[in-house]
């Protein structure tokens, strides 16, 4: 990996990063809709239910979340959706940065809830992300075209990882954009995989069970696809995509395509959220059951461990699922608009030539099956 591709990926990472603090998410935040909770006996009831259920003097604590209670009619609301259960290993450092009380307990609905730890998902992501530049960082310093000495296991493992998804995406994109684009969608591609199986460490939790994230990836994949267009095929081509042939249809085609457009990123954040929560939703639960179990008849069985085997499968395979969708949409995009003039419906074939071999590179076309 060169020096100007690593750039490349860590000014991925950090726009990533910049947006996924910004991005806000109604179904994770429901003080929001809402509006802050004003009321001091709404406080001292829930900091006295806390109190009654945790044996513990907690304070203010229970109160520090907005939206948890109703200022007008002292009712207690539930929690956001996809907000997480309890708080993570980096919750210290996320009191500090967001200046929030400690984690406290709320009953709701005969259940115990967590407070202050809606935060949490922006330290952990902004973490991930920073292990992900670290790991690259490391295994690109010792890479030689012809190692001396001991050979680096890491550095071995990062080209093997960074090779492998670049001759994958030559399949799709075909040479030239996959030599050029490579090192941006391999950064969407290693940031959601490490996303996802950070659910499966103890005490972290899936910042893509979160729809701040993948919101703000799918954006970020959207805006990056479109700009590459323009850049790739010039302003009128990327324009004849939305007008479509014959012209005399583009009254119609037209807002078909801008639809089409808008719902890939909608498509891209939902596959990725549904997948992941549903994931964590049912590694929870079994490991309720083993916690049941362990109750029941005094000897752990983990029931729990399938599931999370299976979790880092998936978890692979959503981030797969996600990078090769991005560089069909590059594709499909940065082709000049005379180009799909010369071929058939189902897109047009390539010949390339890579490590020695003679390769067919079969180029989508722009129907709705590709």
């Amino acid at each position: 990996m060169s020096l100007s591709k690593f750039r490349f990926f860590l000014v991925a990472l950090l726009l990533s990063a910049l947006i996924l603090v910004r991005v806000p998410s109604v179904l994770a935040a429901p003080e929001e809709a809402h509006g802050p909770n004003t009321s001091g006996s709404v406080a001292t009831e829930a900091a006295e239910t806390a109190e009654k259920l945790t044996g513990k003097d907690v304070g203010p604590s229970a109160s520090g979340v907005k939206g948890y209670g109703n200022a007008e009619h002292g009712e207690e609301k539930a929690p956001g959706t996809f907000d997480p259960h309890a708080g993570t290993w980096l919750h210290p450092l996320t009191r500090k940065i967001f200046g929030q009380e400690p984690v406290g307990v709320v009953e709701h609905g005969g259940e115990k809830h967590f407070t202050n730890i809606q935060y949490d998902v922006i330290v952990v992501s902004v973490f991930t992300m920073a292990l992900i530049a670290l790991l690259g960082v490391l295994g690109a310093r010792k890479m030689r075209l012809r190692p001396e000495g001991k050979p680096a296991s890491l550095s071995h493992i990062v080209e093997t990882a960074a090779e492998g998804l670049r001759n994958y995406l030559i399949g799709i994109m075909g040479p030239d954009l996959a030599n050029k684009y490579a090192p941006l969608i391999s950064s969407f591609f290693f940031t959601i995989l490490f996303f996802n199986w950070m659910g499966l460490v103890p005490g972290m939790l899936a910042p893509t069970a979160n729809p701040n994230v993948p919101i703000a990836l799918a954006l970020v994949a959207f805006f990056c696809t479109h700009f590459i267009a323009i850049k790739e095929a010039g302003f009128k081509s990327w324009f004849m995509h939305f007008v479509g042939e014959p012209v005399w249809l583009a009254p119609l085609n037209f807002p078909l395509h801008l639809i089409g457009e808008l719902i890939k990123p909608l498509s891209l954040s939902i596959r990725l959220l549904c997948n992941v929560f549903g994931e964590e939703m049912v590694a929870l639960q079994l490991s309720l059951l083993a916690v049941g179990a362990i109750a029941a008849l005094h000897f752990p069985i983990p029931f729990q461990l399938p599931m999370l085997l299976l979790g880092t499968f998936f978890g692979l395979l959503q981030a797969l699922v996600f990078s090769t969708l991005l560089a069909i949409y590059v594709s499909i995009l940065s082709t000049h608009h005379d180009d799909h003039d010369e071929h058939n419906i189902h897109g047009h074939v390539e010949h390339i030539h890579t490590h020695g071999f003679d390769e067919i590179v079969a180029h989508p076309s722009q129907s709705p099956v590709a």
